[in-house]
């Protein structure tokens, strides 16, 4: 059965944990297999960063850890592909609350320390009181589609590490809409102009701390140059003829199906 995770709204000192998510650069260590928490374990009483939530009516922790010998550990990503709602969003919401606190320790206006303040996850400054939340990045992600066919991409890095086409992404400027941030970032990375960028749905993706709005879109014109600083392969494929993809955990993979199944 899923387990259910009730994230908190902010520290709450008081409360102590009894649960520890242990997270490591890149995978998560656990006890034993498929059991993701350690339970009433004195070793990490001293070390969490704060209680961020409850998991299954227990308060749970975070805390971050160079290595604990005698544990399992599995990489982020696949924890995430196990598409567990509960432990996904615990993951999720217990990254961005580390990544937080690292990046906000001392204050970017003064140089002070900073010190978590109670009943919101901001990151408050010693000295001049500056406050620092949680860091959410906006992004787009983008079907595009010319009638039964859909552009999809190849990064330059997903050649070394997991060779699948996807669809076109990137980071939504200052000053411009999610719609304006899809046409720009299509017309950037591929040379193709498209319109009409319909809102589908969002994912949350903490690496480090991105908020993915899926789109899909239709192709306008233009031919594809793909920009060789991001992108190393792009092209028109048909649904029954598509290439390596990525798994169904992923806002690409759903923006995909959605499309075949509409």
């Amino acid at each position: 059965m899923t387990q259910m995770y009730k994230p908190l709204m902010g520290r709450n000192p008081d409360l102590q944990p009894e649960l520890w998510l242990v997270v490591g650069k890149g995978c998560v260590f656990h006890p034993e297999p498929d059991q993701w928490l350690w339970r009433d374990n004195q070793r990490f009483s001293e070390c969490h960063d704060a209680v961020i939530g409850h998991y299954d009516g227990k308060p749970v922790a975070v805390t971050f850890q160079k290595d604990v010998p005698e544990a399992d550990q599995t990489p982020v990503r696949s924890v995430l592909a196990l598409q567990d709602e509960g432990l996904t969003l615990l993951l999720s919401h217990g990254l961005q609350i580390l990544t937080a606190e690292r990046d906000h320790r001392y204050c970017g206006r003064c140089g002070s320390s900073c010190e978590g303040k109670t009943g919101e996850w901001a990151m408050v400054c010693s000295r001049c009181r500056a406050h620092y939340y949680p860091r959410i990045s906006p992004c787009i992600i983008v079907l595009v589609h010319r009638e039964t066919e859909v552009l999809l991409v190849m990064h330059n890095r997903h050649v070394r590490e997991n060779p699948v086409f996807t669809t076109v992404a990137g980071f939504i400027e200052p000053g411009e809409s999610a719609e304006e941030g899809v046409i720009r970032e299509v017309l950037e990375e591929t040379g193709i102009k498209v319109k009409n960028p319909e809102y589908c749905f969002s994912q949350n993706w903490p690496f480090p701390h991105s908020l993915m709005l899926g789109f899909h879109a239709e192709y306008e014109s233009g031919e594809i140059q793909l920009d060789s600083k991001e992108l190393c392969e792009g092209d028109w494929f048909e649904l029954d003829k598509l290439p390596p993809i990525p798994p169904g955990f992923t806002i690409a993979r759903k923006l995909i199906n959605k499309f075949i199944q509409s």
